[in-house]
């Protein structure tokens, strides 16, 4: 019993430092795609900087997500509320982090459409989608680990095949946005991004069933290094090149999917040995609190990113200046993140005391 609630301790914040680090890349990608010039952006740096925020942030997050919803083991009613409770407040933080925009063009400062912005597809929307899509598939997901598989590629080939048809009436489109490519307000469609929550179901699934004391040998270490090395050193110009353009990254097909899985399996593999040898120095025991708060961060970074960007889009082209733009907004968003767990705590606490009282 100890063992076991060892392993699964090491698990949870192996995944929290994971997401701390996403979150840190998460911040840097949303700078680089707002604020830098087409010149920086397109840059041999600026596509590296993007390919940082790529496969190591998002399918990090929605690989997690699978994982955790299948061992969780919560009912499908408490999966569906939860996955409701996800895509709606994308749509509130949506209209938050655009308020700017929306209110300039409500003045006439600005002329915009701004029906996109408020119904874009981003990965909260995709979250809760992902999570209701589990609830309702969960006796099917269970049967084997065919069955796993075969539905991940079908998901990740359908996020292209899909774009070849285009829906005329405008107004359909925000309905189709939702799962695939079908407007450019379309960020993280189902097809081909639920592939990854299927990802992760299957690495619980193969996480229960496989014994992996091998790959706690030395030597075992050093050939899984030499292999990852190996693959960035074979692959690496094809993941940033998908990266870096983000129509391609977005509704990327199966081949940078698989890619991706590989990537993340050599990846996550590293954090761990990481998260073993310096967890616990104050520094990773940070970037671990950010993973565990990763939703609280990442709406609090969006409402500063989104609104400054109405007015500083695409126009910075000093690497200071954004450098300075990272630090000043993961710093704010660190911070009230804190200050909102804090409250919300001493909140949480006195309405218990009250029950009780």
């Amino acid at each position: 019993m100890k063992l076991e609630k060892d392993i699964t301790s090491s698990r949870i914040k192996t995944a929290d430092l994971l997401k701390g680090i996403a979150a840190i890349l998460m911040i840097q990608v949303h700078i680089i795609e707002l604020f830098a010039t087409n010149d920086i952006s397109e840059s041999t740096a600026g596509k590296f900087l993007l390919f940082l925020g790529g496969p190591a942030v998002a399918p990090v997050f929605i690989i997690l997500l699978g994982y955790f919803i299948v061992e969780s083991k919560k009912s499908t009613k408490v999966l569906v509320i939860r996955g409701l409770k996800y895509f709606f407040g994308g749509l509130v933080l949506n209209f938050a982090l655009n308020f700017n925009l929306i209110f300039s063009v409500f003045l006439g400062t600005k002329k915009y459409d701004i029906l996109p912005y408020i119904f874009g597809i981003d990965i909260l929307q995709l979250t809760g989608i992902s999570i209701i899509s589990i609830a309702l598939l969960k006796n099917l997901l269970d049967r084997s680990y065919v069955v796993i598989i075969l539905l991940m590629f079908c998901v990740a080939l359908l996020g292209t095949v899909l774009l070849n048809f285009t829906l005329l009436p405008s107004f359909l489109k925000y309905g189709a946005s939702l799962f695939y490519g079908a407007s450019w307000w379309s960020y993280f469609p189902f097809f081909p991004w639920f592939s990854y929550a299927l990802a992760g179901i299957l690495f619980y699934k193969l996480r229960q069933s496989l014994s992996l004391d091998i790959l706690n040998n030395f030597k075992s270490k050093i050939i899984i290094g030499i292999l990852f090395l190996s693959f960035l050193l074979f692959t690496i110009k094809y993941g940033i090149s998908i990266s870096s353009d983000l129509p391609s990254y977005y509704h990327h097909g199966i081949l940078f999917f698989l890619w991706v899985l590989i990537f993340i399996s050599f990846y996550s593999f590293f954090i761990h040995e990481i998260e073993k040898l310096f967890g616990t120095t104050r520094i990773f025991n940070f970037i671990k609190f950010l993973g565990k708060n990763i939703t609280v961060l990442y709406v609090f970074q969006w409402l500063i990113i989104g609104n400054i960007a109405t007015d500083l889009y695409k126009t910075v082209n000093s690497p200071g200046q954004l450098i300075w733009s990272f630090v000043f907004i993961f710093l704010f968003s660190a911070i009230f993140c804190y200050l909102w767990i804090k409250v919300k705590g001493i909140f949480i606490e006195k309405l218990l005391a009250n029950k009780h009282g």
